[in-house]
């Protein structure tokens, strides 16, 4: 068997430290590397090695839009991401009988926080596209009495509407009209075999001065 002095048993030792040390210094370094890179690698049992990055962000699952108008049942739906329009259309119970459906993209891709208004047939004036995103229209305009998709005449050259002879939806467009006082009207002319005179109107429940005063210059009879 071979001998070793002590001072070769002491340099041996020395040597094997500095080996190790060596290496444990390349592994943190590797490994201080693939972090900083946005990386980490997992050491598996057995010497295998596992690479993972960061998760994507989840894409919406559903997308809500709001389905108004001649519609069953209008409210606010979720769908999914992808669907169109007679998608939301069936959610919401299917079209009424007199729903006007020439006016609208059946096809068009649903978006998040949209709005869907289906017109009756007939409105006047008829919407260019009935669906609606963001309070605008992509028809271009759009009543200030609710979001009801009827234009209101301020002024003569707007247009004027018969009280003799007009339709609920026609009489909304008059400043102060809405479907409860457009019925009010016409129930009111049945009743007294129609109107006499525009100032007349202030004899219908909940038309005053101030609001005859208003719709006055586009009403004949």
């Amino acid at each position: 068997m071979t001998s070793y002095s002590r001072p070769q048993i002491i340099g041996l030792a020395v040597l094997i430290g500095l080996v190790l040390a060596g290496t444990v210094a390349y592994l943190a370094k590797s490994g201080a590397a693939q972090i900083s890179s946005g990386h980490v690698k997992l050491i598996q049992p057995g010497g295998a090695s596992a690479e993972t990055t960061s998760a994507e962000p989840e894409k919406p699952r559903t997308v809500s839009v709001h389905v108004s108008g001649k519609v069953a049942k209008p409210g606010v739906y979720e769908l999914e991401p992808g669907s169109r329009v007679q998608d939301a259309i069936k959610a919401a119970g299917g079209a009424s009988g007199n729903a006007d459906l020439e006016t609208i993209n059946l096809a068009e891709k649903l978006q998040d926080g949209q709005q869907i208004y289906i017109a009756p047939k007939g409105q006047v004036p008829p919407p260019v596209v009935s669906v609606v995103r963001g309070g605008g229209s992509s028809s271009g305009k759009r009543a200030a009495s609710g979001g009801s998709g009827v234009e209101k005449y301020k002024k003569p050259g707007d247009g004027t509407v018969s009280i003799n002879s007009a339709s609920a939806d026609e009489l909304q467009h008059l400043v102060g009209v809405g479907p409860a006082m457009a019925q009010r009207i016409i129930d009111y002319r049945k009743e007294h075999g129609g109107f006499k005179s525009v100032d007349e109107l202030d004899e219908v429940k909940g038309i005053g001065p101030k609001t005859l005063a208003k719709m006055k210059p586009c009403v004949r009879l």
